[in-house]
């Protein structure tokens, strides 16, 4: 099926791992012209490196290699202001405009609800949230400038599921679920259409490690892994495997096409199947 993404300009924040990348490869193969951003790789230790330019560059290499029409790597930290509007104008002076922004940062912590420290809830206010107000206050003027496009924020299942231990990052991923609604009601009259994703229990480079480790511990399958994990998050999901970034990419291409161009406002699970509408 066509997308009609072809020469579209796309950008994509979070680009360089897990879901943002497979996002970046899957637009890639529809021949656009990407984008891709990221601030820096998670080491594990609530702690992240700033995205050297050869990294990212990889990244741009890989989506020329898969298709992309062209592709420039832009290393930014969303979480500080000032940043977007320099991603922004470097992509308004690279392309003249913005067809679809994909936004897919957003640092994940565990706490102890409900005593988190204040530090705790500013950080995940700042990566899960802001990061987004910030870009798309950045992208929509650019946007209407080409007559409009697609946006598509990351939110999460655990906005509609209790999952341990997140109480400050599913308030935040929630705040994006509403944030996205608004913009799909502000600007879809001016051919701007905003949805968001709600990625269930995805395998990133951080959860196959983990399950890597638990199976050389236990001798258990990724199968039984997966029966593990959905118990600990109070079975949340339906399915019967842990979700591919793959998955969300998918979905994140179809809702920016032009195959959707009647779908806007929409928070779409992406996780197995759940009871949560």
């Amino acid at each position: 099926m066509d997308l009609g993404l072809k020469d579209k300009v796309a950008l994509v924040l979070g680009a360089t791992q897990g879901m943002g990348r497979a996002t970046a490869m899957r637009l890639a193969a529809e021949a656009t012209h990407l984008v891709v951003c990221s601030r820096g790789h998670d080491t594990g230790d609530r702690d992240y490196d700033f995205t050297t330019k050869p990294e990212l560059e990889a990244v741009a290499a890989d989506a020329r290699a898969a298709g992309a029409a062209s592709a420039l790597a832009v290393p930014a930290d969303l979480t500080e202001p000032g940043h977007a509007e320099r991603l922004l104008s470097a992509v308004g002076s690279e392309h003249g405009r913005l067809d679809v922004l994909v936004n897919t940062v957003g640092l994940c912590e565990l706490g102890e609800s409900p005593v988190e420290p204040d530090e705790l809830w500013e950080r995940s206010y700042q990566s899960v949230l802001m990061t987004s107000v910030r870009a798309c206050r950045a992208a929509i003027p650019l946007m209407l400038e080409s007559g409009g496009g697609a946006v598509v924020t990351t939110s999460a299942m655990s906005m509609r599921h209790f999952i341990p231990r997140l109480a400050h990052y599913s308030a935040q991923k929630a705040a994006l679920a509403h944030f996205t609604k608004n913009l799909a009601r502000e600007y879809g009259p001016q051919g701007i259409r905003a949805n968001a994703v709600l990625p269930g229990m995805i395998v990133n480079e951080q959860i196959a490690e983990k399950r890597r480790r638990w199976m050389a511990e236990t001798g258990g399958s990724e199968d039984d892994y997966f029966a593990e994990a959905n118990a600990r998050w109070h079975r949340a999901t339906w399915g019967t495997r842990l979700g591919a970034p793959e998955d969300i990419a998918d979905a994140v291409a179809f809702l920016v096409s032009e195959r959707a161009s009647y779908i806007n406002g929409v928070l779409l699970n992406v996780d197995g199947g759940s009871e949560y509408f």
